[in-house]
């Protein structure tokens, strides 16, 4: 039984950090791609900033959320 325990938490370690390395590499190749719009069109920085930040919050959110999830049960 602490075997099959300690087996799903290792599987739920590496599921969490694949998502949070998937997650910032997606984070770094958008914010490579907005400062290559940024030079194109002067206008869409500001634009694309405020989506980014109401990205970042969602991530955020959903990180805070997780947490307490794990500590509540």
């Amino acid at each position: 039984m602490i075997f099959m325990q300690l087996a799903m938490g290792v599987i739920a370690a590496l599921f969490v950090w694949g998502f949070i390395k998937l997650t910032f590499q997606a984070m770094l190749w958008v914010i490579g791609i907005i400062l290559v719009i940024s030079f194109i069109i002067p206008g869409a920085l500001l634009f694309i900033s405020g989506l980014m930040f109401i990205m970042i919050g969602m991530l955020a959110t959903l990180g805070l959320l997780y947490v307490i999830g794990v500590f509540r049960a």
